[in-house]
């Protein structure tokens, strides 16, 4: 947890897009069966807003970016991973985040709405 919360304090992991993933790093993170659930939970949201045309397919494509960040982030805290790796990865999650938000602005309420 000191990771994330060390993260948040230098004013990166402020500005996330997707709630998913500030829900997962606000008070750090607390196993890696939580960020999977969270994985899972937007694989299922992304499907059916697709199913139902209320995303795009480049929608879709590029929140799985963000879905296989979380997955990715999963299995470094489950392995272990040292803060500066975990850290990284974070960052990098955030800056794709942004860039989807900037691309798509309501995506991620129609995601919360299936929350």
């Amino acid at each position: 947890m000191r990771i994330i919360d060390n993260h948040q304090k230098e004013g990166v992991g402020r500005d996330f897009v997707i709630t998913s993933i500030m829900s997962l790093t606000d008070g750090g993170i607390a196993s890696s069966s939580q960020v999977s659930d969270e994985v899972i939970f937007l694989s299922n949201a992304l499907s059916l807003l697709r199913d139902a045309e209320e995303i795009s397919n480049d929608a879709f494509l590029e929140a799985g970016i963000i879905q296989g960040g979380l997955s990715i982030l999963s299995s470094m805290i489950l392995n272990g991973s040292s803060d500066n790796e975990i850290s990284s990865q974070i960052s990098s999650m955030t800056s794709k985040a942004e860039a989807l938000r900037d691309r798509f602005p309501d995506l991620d309420a129609k995601i919360e709405s299936h929350r």
